[in-house]
Parts: C-alpha cells; sequence; structure tokens
C-alpha cells in the first residue's frame, strides 16, 4: 500500500516533537507532541487506510464521517476495547472529529448468548404486534434493533456499492424476501426476510415516512415496527416476564448466527468458511466468533 497518501500529510503536519504542549496555545488538543501519541495515530492511519484499500475507496480522500464510523465499528467487532479506544481517538486526532464511544464485541460478549426460536416464541407473547413482528424479523435476518426503522425493499434503496456482496449470501435459505437496511455508519446491506414476515412488515407500511428520533439518531421509517431503545426494552420486559431472564436484544442476531452456519455446515462447508459467509449476511467483512460462543 503507498503510503503517500492525504491522511498521512495531515499527521505528518501536527507533529510537534520537542515541544511542550503547553506552549502550543489552544489548539494543543490536536497536536502530536510525544513518539507514543504519534505510534498511535500512525497506527490507527494505517488501519484505516488498510480499510479503505480493501473496501475499494481512494486512499487520498475525501475521508467521510460515515466511512470512519463504519471503520470504528467492524474493528471493534474484532479487537479489544483498549486497541478500539486507541484507534478511535488517533483518528479522531487525524481527521478533526468527534466519534463517540464505541465498545468492544469481544469484550462485551463474554459468554454465549445465542436465543432459539422456543424462547423466542414465548417472548413475543408478551410483546405488542409492532414489537414482536421485529423480534421475529431480527431472528429471522440477523437485525440490530435500530434498523427495523431503516428497513426498504430492494427496489428501494440499493446495498452500498463499495461492497461486495458475494453470489453465496443466503446460500440454503428458501422462500425468502430480500430487503436492505442501513446498519451502523451508513452501511446498506442486503437482508433476506422469511416471505411470510416480509408480508408481514409490508402490511405494515405507512402512508409517509415517519420521523423518529432514537438515542439523538434520526430515522425515517416506512413501515409501523418497533425499533431501537424501545424496542431492545420492550424485548427485555417480555423476556423478563417469560422467561425469568433477558438475554438482551442483540442475542438475536447472535441465535440468526448460530442458525445460518449450521445450515451451511449441513450443506457441506466447513464450520470457518460458514462463519465467513456469515459475517457478511451480518454486515462484517471478517470472522466474529464472539456469535458462537455456548450457552
Amino acid at each position: 500500500m503507498s503510503r503517500d497518501h492525504t491522511l498521512k500529510k495531515i499527521r505528518e503536519s501536527v507533529t510537534v516533537h520537542g515541544v511542550a504542549r503547553a506552549e502550543i496555545g489552544a489548539d494543543r488538543s490536536a497536536v502530536i507532541t510525544s513518539v507514543g501519541t504519534g505510534r498511535i495515530t500512525e497506527q490507527a492511519e494505517r488501519r484505516f487506510m488498510e480499510w479503505r484499500r480493501t473496501n475499494g475507496l481512494r486512499l487520498d480522500g475525501p475521508y467521510l464521517k460515515a466511512e470512519a464510523d463504519e471503520f470504528l465499528t467492524e474493528y471493534a467487532e474484532t479487537h479489544g476495547q483498549s486497541s478500539t479506544d486507541s484507534t478511535r481517538l488517533g483518528l479522531s486526532r487525524l481527521l478533526g472529529l468527534r466519534f463517540t464511544h464505541v465498545p468492544s464485541l469481544i469484550e462485551t460478549v463474554l459468554e454465549g448468548r445465542a436465543i432459539t426460536w422456543d424462547e423466542v416464541r414465548q417472548i413475543i407473547k408478551h410483546q405488542r404486534e409492532w414489537n414482536a413482528l421485529s423480534t421475529l424479523a431480527s431472528l429471522d435476518a440477523g437485525l440490530r434493533a435500530h434498523e427495523l426503522a431503516t428497513l426498504r425493499r430492494e427496489d428501494e434503496l440499493e446495498p452500498s456499492q463499495h461492497r461486495n456482496w458475494t453470489p453465496t449470501m443466503f446460500l440454503g435459505r428458501k422462500n425468502y424476501v430480500r430487503m436492505v437496511t442501513t446498519g451502523k455508519g451508513g452501511l446498506r446491506r442486503p437482508v433476506a426476510l422469511s416471505s411470510p414476515i416480509a408480508e408481514a412488515i409490508e402490511a405494515r407500511r405507512m402512508s409517509a415516512a415517519e420521523k423518529r428520533t432514537d438515542r439523538g439518531v434520526h430515522r425515517e421509517p416506512i413501515f409501523d415496527l418497533g425499533s431501537g431503545q424501545r424496542l431492545s426494552q420492550s424485548f427485555s420486559y417480555a423476556s423478563l416476564t417469560a422467561l425469568g431472564y433477558s438475554l438482551g436484544y442483540h442475542s438475536l442476531r447472535h441465535g440468526f448466527a448460530q442458525r445460518r452456519v449450521g445450515e451451511l455446515v449441513t450443506l457441506g462447508y466447513d464450520f470457518m468458511t460458514a462463519v465467513q459467509m456469515v459475517s457478511v449476511e451480518l454486515g462484517h467483512f471478517r470472522p466474529v466468533l464472539a456469535y458462537y460462543q455456548p450457552r
């Protein structure tokens, strides 16, 4: 990979060794004065540029915040919290942007959280119709809670063009409808929903998009479905009521991942190949083994 790119020049322009931070003035937080900070920032630059190269993005920019958010989200899924934090801070220093805390999936998933169909069947009995349908859709397609607010038909929204959506996506699935959702970092990915669930979602189409705000993020869903924090809270309350415990809404993605890997293994794929294939369906582009921890 060529090192002669704009981000490298930005890093070099804000590096000032041998000068006390107190002497720099009001903008000293954006200046690299120590060798340690310089090393961390250079590592963040290298990781971000490698990610851009892998995804077919220009190395000389422009560097969009949505792209950086997507990179940090993916990085956090395969690296620990310390490395994620240092990469986030280094990238923030380089781009002059503020990024919110990104929790590491490696360290937040300490034990298996995959929920079963039987558990979900009991949970949805204690949810309102719109939340129950969202819960089923998430288990069926591996959706995050906030992604329910972004669902569109494929003829209404195209998947992100900078990604390689392999023809083996959804291999082994039958009687499904392809839709598109917008995940963390703005990545638009195709998802497969069983036809009965897709039809039930389409039946809840609203006459016009509705503006909703979830944890400070504005979205405009076109289907009357539960989503975001309220959906997560509904799921946890219904789970505690039905089962006496809650594995959290993310357990639906874990359940989806384990079921899909099992289906692909049955078709003759080895475990790691199946994990890689399912990772793409989840919107990851590296294997995330945390989904496959036993309970």
